[in-house]
C-alpha cells in the first residue's frame, strides 16, 4: 500500500488524505473505501498531530463522511462504527479551536450536509469544529 511505503513522509501522507477525503465527499464512490485496512490507517491518523493537525482532521473527515452513510454500510466491517465515532470526537477535542490550517474549500457544501444527520453525531461534532475553525482563523473566505 501507497501508505505503507511513505507513512514517515508527513507532507504526502497530509496530502494523500486530502485527496482522500475529496473521494469520501462523494457519495457515490465511499462504499471504495469500505475497508478495514483503510478505516484501521484513518483511525491511526487522528492520533497524528505531532507537527499540525492536517493529518488528524483531513483522516477525521474522510471518517466522518464514512460514518454519515449510517451502520448498514458498516456491516461489511469488522471495526465498528461506534467505535471510529468515538475516535473522530475524541480527536475534535484534542485540537486548538484557533489552530490555522493549510486548506482551501471551493465549497462548504461537503461539510454543511453533515449537520442534519443525527445517526451520525461524530460527523456532526466533525462539521462543527471545521466551520467554527474556518470561520474563526479565515473569517475573510
Amino acid at each position: 500500500m501507497c501508505f505503507d511505503a511513505f507513512r514517515n513522509e508527513r507532507e504526502l501522507v497530509r496530502n494523500m488524505m486530502g485527496l482522500i477525503g475529496n473521494i469520501a465527499e462523494v457519495d457515490g464512490l465511499r462504499s471504495q473505501l469500505m475497508n478495514d485496512d483503510y478505516v484501521k490507517i484513518f483511525s491511526a491518523l487522528l492520533e497524528l498531530v505531532e507537527d499540525s493537525i492536517e493529518i488528524s482532521y483531513n483522516s477525521a473527515g474522510v471518517l466522518a463522511h464514512m460514518v454519515s452513510d449510517g451502520e448498514e454500510a458498516w456491516s461489511c466491517l469488522t471495526v465498528r462504527r461506534e467505535q471510529v465515532m468515538a475516535s473522530i470526537v475524541k480527536a475534535t477535542e484534542s485540537w486548538r479551536l484557533e489552530t490555522k490550517r493549510f486548506i482551501n474549500y471551493r465549497s462548504f457544501r461537503p461539510i454543511l450536509r453533515l449537520l442534519p444527520l443525527w445517526h451520525a453525531y461524530a460527523s456532526q461534532h466533525w462539521a462543527v469544529w471545521a466551520l467554527a475553525n474556518l470561520t474563526t482563523t479565515d473569517g475573510a473566505k
